[in-house]
């Protein structure tokens, strides 16, 4: 019988959460499994307010769930991170209809099908007969392999940061010198700002925006390095609707253009090398006209953005697109979108989360590669776009 089968989340986030719930509605016999702890992707950037309000990073569902346990917070309520965390997604986990579903710190190492190599059966549904493989490590390195009839990947993709060297790839010396922490957004909290005399943000987007206000807060002067040749850093959403993300915009253009001011930006220079003089950290830019500039500064904050890992995946058949890694319907579809607000987004539909490879489906950020556009509400209607199908009756798509 289908509601009892056997289906898998990988990624114990928003949209795994979510995904988990409505699955367990459904009648799956449901397994999370989770390399860290509850949302610990969102903590990365703890500090962070998000730009939507409550009601668009949650379901009624999941309100209901979490309200077992919790006062929820108001649908019009702006989050951190943090809160974000543990008023909705900690007591959505340990809610009746998910406690004891999830494996925390289990890593998913690699999947495959039982009886079918990646090159076998290729494109044909009888690739669904045999059960997914995945192999998992607890944290104490003991491995493990579970099987399910139905696999969702919903692990986000802030696990795998992209590197600020010119094209993409690593500047000379990115790797030895810069830490997994280098790569998350600035807290003006930070007390090891407070001694800071100057640091360099690499990034184009609302993060790297972040940043910059926030390390001008605790009064460090900043060298902002963005792409391309944009009049401004951040290009504004007309009829911005989310106060939040209109503020940022504002701030950190004025912050950018302001004469004199304590951020320097510079667009378009590319960073070709990091290294480590003393206690400080030397970067050595390419600038317009193939001039150079060397820049030293205390600490650099590496905003580019994130990919998602595909790794674990590799033996299945997904067709991702070569730009974004993305899968490649929902790819095509985003890439038609004209739009820079993310609010504008229409709905993909089901037919665009299917792969090649059955009843395996990537939800969430890692379904949009590296399209930045991607809000909580995205992931949420995707999950109930998959589940309203099986809710009315009908087997998840192959």
């Amino acid at each position: 019988m289908l509601y009892s089968e056997r289906l898998v989340v990988a990624g114990a986030g928003p949209i795994g959460l979510h995904a988990a719930l409505c699955a367990s509605n459904a009648g799956y016999d449901v397994t999370v499994l989770e390399r860290g702890d509850i949302g610990a992707a969102v903590l990365r950037w703890s500090h962070v307010r998000l730009f939507t309000p409550f009601s668009m990073n949650s379901t009624s569902e999941g309100r209901v769930a979490a309200g077992e346990s919790t006062n929820l917070p108001a649908l019009d309520e702006l989050l951190t991170a943090s809160d974000y965390v543990t008023r909705y997604l900690g007591p959505l986990a340990v809610g009746s209809q998910l406690n004891g579903r999830i494996r925390t710190h289990t890593e998913v190492l690699n999947v495959g099908r039982a009886a079918a190599g990646k090159r076998q059966l290729i494109g044909r549904a009888e690739r669904g007969e045999s059960p997914f493989r995945i192999l998992i490590q607890d944290s104490c390195g003991n491995e493990e392999a579970l099987q399910c009839e139905v696999l969702l990947d919903c692990t986000g993709f802030t696990s795998r940061h992209r590197w600020i060297g010119a094209g993409g790839i690593p500047c000379t010396g990115e790797r030895d010198v810069l830490q997994e922490t280098d790569y998350e957004i600035a807290d003006s909290h930070d007390p090891g700002l407070r001694s800071m005399r100057h640091a360099v943000v690499v990034g184009s987007g609302y993060s790297a925006a972040t940043s910059v206000s926030d390390l001008h807060d605790a009064g460090v002067p900043v060298t902002w390095i963005t792409r391309g040749d944009r009049r401004v850093p951040l290009l504004p959403v007309e009829t911005d609707s989310l106060p939040e993300r209109r503020a940022l915009t504002k701030r950190a253009n004025e912050l950018a253009l302001l004469p004199d001011g304590t951020v320097k930006w510079l667009p378009g220079a590319r960073v070709m090398a990091l290294c480590r003089r003393a206690h400080q950290l030397e970067l050595t830019l390419s600038m317009s006209g193939s001039t150079q500039e060397v820049l030293t500064c205390d600490r650099v904050v590496c905003n580019p953005g994130f990919r998602p890992d595909t790794r674990p995946f590799e033996e299945l058949q997904v067709h991702r697109c070569y730009a974004t890694e993305g899968p490649i319907r929902l790819a095509a579809h985003l890439l038609g979108e004209i739009s820079v607000d993310c609010l504008e987004q229409a709905p993909p539909g089901p037919e665009l989360l299917k792969n090649p490879e059955p009843r395996f489906f990537i939800l969430g950020a890692a379904s949009y590669g590296r399209d930045s556009r991607f809000l909580l509400r995205n992931g949420l209607e995707q999950v109930e776009q998959l589940f309203g199908l099986v809710l009315h009756g009908r087997e998840v798509p192959v």
